[in-house]
């Protein structure tokens, strides 16, 4: 199958998967323990997926501020040394940012265009718009606990585009994505 083929058909999973997260590899004494949840896989030879989750005690608007504050961004998101909002779209149900990464010592700083998409309190669907990222497709999740919590879930598919082995690309996912979601928890608690 040609790989333009396989990215489509990836793309189209996630996007076909955005009616309701996968929950099937949580582990639930895990979660109620404080961990983060973190799962990394190659889903093709460019491409990682990487799931992470946790158990937040605050409201869902608590949560969807920190996720949608791009600004602030660069005080907890590893790597990204800027962030800001270029284009609010049809009528605030979703919005263009730009965004300066740097991500590692030995490579060079660029800017990406993403895209999200709200669905207010539920969903935020992540896409890639143009920069060097070759693919970006993913959606954070807020999901209702029966104790009043939140599950937030993240699911990304990534290809950064640039010449760095996969296995490099999944073992700093797995390693950042925790510390991300871990510091989104942090501040969504303080709020609350």
């Amino acid at each position: 199958m040609p790989s333009w083929l396989l990215g489509a058909t990836l793309v189209l999973s996630v996007t076909a998967a955005a009616q309701d997260p996968d929950l099937s590899w949580l582990d639930r004494q895990a979660l109620e323990a404080g961990e983060v949840l973190v799962r990394a896989d190659r889903v093709r030879p460019l491409t990682v997926l990487v799931k992470v989750a946790t158990l937040i005690n605050a409201p869902p608007q608590a949560i969807w501020d920190v996720l949608t504050a791009c600004q602030i961004a660069p005080e907890y998101v590893p790597n990204v040394t800027s962030c800001k909002s270029l284009e609010v779209l049809d009528g605030g149900r979703a919005e263009l940012f730009v965004q300066t990464v740097k991500p590692a010592f030995f490579l060079p700083s660029f800017e990406h265009v993403f895209r999200l998409d709200y669905e207010p309190y539920r969903r935020i669907g992540v896409h890639r718009v143009s920069g060097p990222i070759a693919l970006m497709e993913g959606s954070w999740w807020l999901v209702p606990e029966v104790d009043g919590a939140i599950l937030l879930v993240y699911e990304l598919a990534l290809d950064p585009g640039i010449p760095v082995p996969r296995f490099l690309v999944r073992a700093t996912l797995k390693r950042d994505l925790p510390r991300l979601v871990a510091a989104i928890r942090q501040r969504a608690e303080a709020r609350h």
